[in-house]
């Protein structure tokens, strides 16, 4: 008896010294004090930007920076050599997150001359097996709507995204990059067979597990993608239907810790090197299960959460970065989250289909006094598509009007492809609804994107099919862009006129019904400066306005 009593106390001895050498989280964030010793060259950009990558920078005049630099090779090296594991890097913050639960080898890292610091990080998850569909849903035309974009034309139109889309402008030649907890389901979907069919689905990556496969854990990100990228017609369409995507899962659906802020900067930090233009992240941090990780609303500077401080980066490489401002706006916690809260980021609230503010939108400001959510989409009974059958179904959340506006977003960078992300959210921003009263509500208010396509025009003036004519208040410098509405096929006559009323130009053309005809009136560097008359008939019922040329 006393034998087994020593042994049993051995036993309990060893549990108890095993308990305490291992930590309560298998995931760490470590720190380096810089990156001395780097092969890698601000000079040479091509060895670790894609030349998609270079040339967004060389087209915004945007520097490679010490921070765009991978981490010093050897760092990581050596960790791995001590026994932990990598699980994920990010050059920006000059960090990496190892796997391990022993406290003894985190001090021994911690020992290192080159880490600044390590601190806990979340859980670790084992890649699970992939579950493919062989089955795809048999298309219904009896789910078919009389309009184009089927049962989504209202989540569009209060955009003004059908008119941008009439020109041409749906997100083609546009990178999106979509942040997200799971894609289930995606590859069988019809709304999203032009994407395949096309070769629009650019890659994928799971920073959750380490592998490709992101058809798992949610469909939450299914229907974010459908918001932006399906298309339907008469069924659903999305506000980008000819963009190319890739789907990255960043979000750990199984529990909420500060490793899934770190997956997604990892995210970010990968996307701008292939050179993605728009990013969609329709996820937000402020509590976690591990309760000494939340942030507390002081903390929303913008630049204190790890998510945000990533975001403020990236939006500095010229990436247009959309997320979803949250839906704690009848809740507790009341504000946006993070990274909603980084200055670079257009922060998406909610309304109802007819515009009002949806009760669960997130408010503003920051607690530095920014105007935050910047912008506002449908949100309330968003439609996106049926998962397991051809049709579509309707969901709630700033979740889902993140998407709709970031599709958007992607078909005015095709607009206007030279712009900055600055002077493409500046136009948003300006065209909203309530730009000049802007509030801790819905920022400025629900954007039209047709005038934020007008307003990084030079000048322009848009005659609408009532007659009323509305123009961008620039002065004419080289070129004037006339857009003439009709809901009946016209003919249409543009003349301009100086002081003395001696025609300048003049130029005849046909619309059809329910057309949108754009006239670039070009060379008006050449015009004297002054005062000109512009005569616009309509089946030759006149229209005169007064143009001034610089």
């Amino acid at each position: 008896m006393k034998a087994l009593t020593i042994l049993f106390f051995l036993f309990l001895t060893s549990a108890i010294q095993a308990q305490a050498t291992e930590h309560k989280h298998s995931l760490h964030w470590v720190e380096f004090t810089d990156k001395n010793n780097t092969p890698y060259s601000t000079f040479r950009p091509q060895d670790f930007l894609s030349a998609r990558a270079v040339q967004r920078r060389i087209t915004m005049g945007i520097a490679i920076e010490e921070n765009d630099l991978p981490i010093t090779p050897s760092y990581i090296q050596k960790i791995v050599a001590l026994g932990a594991p990598l699980h994920a890097k990010s050059k920006w913050l000059n960090s990496i997150a190892i796997h391990t639960r022993d406290n003894d080898l985190l001090n021994q890292i911690n020992q290192l001359p080159f880490v600044k610091s390590i601190k806990p990080l979340g859980r670790f998850r084992k890649v699970s097996k992939p579950n493919l569909k062989k089955n795809k849903p048999t298309v219904d035309v009896s789910k078919h709507e009389i309009d184009y974009y089927g049962l989504a034309n209202n989540q569009i139109k209060m955009l003004g995204g059908d008119v941008l889309h009439n020109y041409g402008y749906t997100g083609k030649g546009v990178q999106v990059a979509i942040f997200d907890g799971g894609f289930l389901d995606v590859y069988r979907m019809p709304v999203f067979d032009s994407i395949y069919s096309n070769n629009r689905l650019l890659g994928t990556h799971d920073f959750v597990e380490g592998d490709d496969f992101v058809y798992e854990s949610s469909s939450h990100g299914t229907n974010v993608l459908a918001c932006m990228g399906s298309k339907a017609p008469h069924l659903m369409v999305g506000t980008s239907p000819d963009a190319s995507f890739y789907l990255f899962k960043t979000e750990d659906v199984k529990g909420e810790f500060r490793i899934e802020e770190f997956n997604w900067v990892a995210a970010l930090e990968h996307a701008d090197s292939l050179g993605v233009d728009v990013v969609n992240s329709s996820l937000g941090y402020t509590g976690f299960n591990d309760t000494t990780m939340s942030y507390k609303y002081h903390q929303l500077d913008g630049k204190t959460a790890l998510s945000s401080r990533g975001a403020n980066i990236g939006a500095s490489k010229g990436i247009l970065i959309v997320n979803s401002a949250g839906n704690e706006g009848d809740g507790a916690w009341h504000y946006i989250g993070t990274p909603a809260d980084a200055e670079g980021v257009l922060s998406i609230g909610a309304v109802r289909p007819n515009g009002t503010r949806a009760s669960f939108s997130s408010w503003g400001p920051t607690p530095d006094g920014r105007i935050k959510p910047d912008v506002a989409a449908q949100g309330r009974y968003t439609v996106v598509a049926s998962l397991n059958r051809y049709d579509v179904t309707r969901t709630n959340g700033t979740s889902f009007s993140s998407p709709v506006m970031a599709g958007m977003v992607a078909s005015l960078k095709q607009a206007h492809p030279d712009k900055t992300s600055e002077e493409i959210k500046d136009a948003i921003r300006l065209s909203g609804s309530i730009s000049s009263q802007p509030d801790s509500s819905l920022g400025y208010g629900v954007p039209n994107f047709f005038f934020a396509y007008l307003t990084m025009l030079e000048a322009s003036i848009v005659v609408d099919h009532k007659g009323e004519m509305y123009y961008t208040p620039k002065p004419i410098e080289d070129e004037l862009h006339l857009f003439i509405e009709q809901r009946n096929p016209a003919i249409l006559k543009v003349s301009i006129y100086n002081k003395l009323m001696q025609e300048q130009f003049t130029e005849t053309t046909e619309t059809e019904a329910r057309e949108i005809k754009e006239i670039r009136i070009p060379g008006l560097a050449n015009y004297p400066s002054g005062v000109y008359l512009i005569k616009v008939e309509i089946n030759a019922s006149p229209y005169w306005l007064e143009m001034i040329k610089r």
